[in-house]
């Protein structure tokens, strides 16, 4: 009988249809959320982004042994962030979001700049 000829071919048209939700994951990896300024031994002229975070929203993230440090974070439109003073998102934070980004010399202590390990963003919820 050709009933399994016919219904291979439904059944694969149907899962092939709905994005599965490992999809959407794979569609939210390398995603730009955070843009860096004024890290030190970085050239840039003007307000050129001397970093741009990207990843999965809401996981943690090491900065890379480059950041050294930088004057100023923004996250980019649509997505609030924490920065942390530890690895693995640990220790002391700080959130900044669209109205509210980081800038070093207002967070200064003791006339060092703050040392920031990592961070994560997260996307802002819209409201209905």
């Amino acid at each position: 009988m050709h009933l399994p000829a016919i219904i291979l071919p439904v059944l694969l048209g149907a899962a092939t249809a709905v994005p599965t939700l490992d999809t959407r994951q794979r569609q939210e990896r390398d995603v730009e959320m955070l843009y860096l300024f004024g890290i030190p031994g970085i050239s840039s002229s003007g307000n050129n982004v001397n970093f741009i975070g990207r990843g999965t929203p809401g996981d943690c993230q090491n900065f890379p042994s480059f950041v050294k440090g930088f004057t100023q974070a923004n996250p980019i439109d649509g997505f609030t962030c924490t920065l942390y003073f530890e690895n693995n998102c640990r220790g002391s934070a700080l959130t900044i979001g669209p109205v509210n980004p980081f800038r070093a010399s207002e967070e200064r202590k003791g006339g060092k700049d703050p040392v920031i390990e990592s961070w994560k963003c997260s996307r802002i919820k819209k409201n209905p």
